[in-house]
């Protein structure tokens, strides 16, 4: 089930996007993502810039700290922390950059989804 559970987050990571930081500072494209999921889900979070060292990288859904469990420069994999059934702002942290704040929808009867941050962190 943990398999089929990450496989369903992986699919639907490359469905969901979110532009976090763009890399024209000049050029303001903000698009809302709203994506939801259960406490506990494997979360796949694509983009770049992110630490290598887990530790480095910081994910807030709302104002629980996710665990992030797997990082590279170009992902994040992250346990969704639990939450009171609501709708969180998502961010991603770098040491002092940040992201875009994401929405996460903590829904009750929903396997897994996912989003993307593309980042220049």
């Amino acid at each position: 089930m943990t398999h089929c559970k990450m496989f369903v987050v992986a699919l639907m990571l490359s469905i969901a996007a979110m532009v976090a930081c763009s890399p024209n500072q000049n050029e303001s494209k903000e698009v809302v993502v709203t994506v939801a999921g259960n406490a506990g889900n494997f979360l796949i979070i694509k983009g770049h810039g992110f630490s290598e060292d887990k530790s480095l990288n910081k994910v807030v859904f709302g104002t629980v700290q996710a665990q992030v469990l797997r990082a590279d420069s170009n992902y994040l994999l992250v346990q969704v922390p639990v939450q009171k059934a609501a709708t969180v702002p998502v961010v991603v942290a770098v040491g002092n950059s940040t992201s875009n704040a994401m929405l996460f929808e903590y829904h009750p009867n929903l396997v897994a989804a996912i989003f993307q941050v593309s980042a220049s962190i």
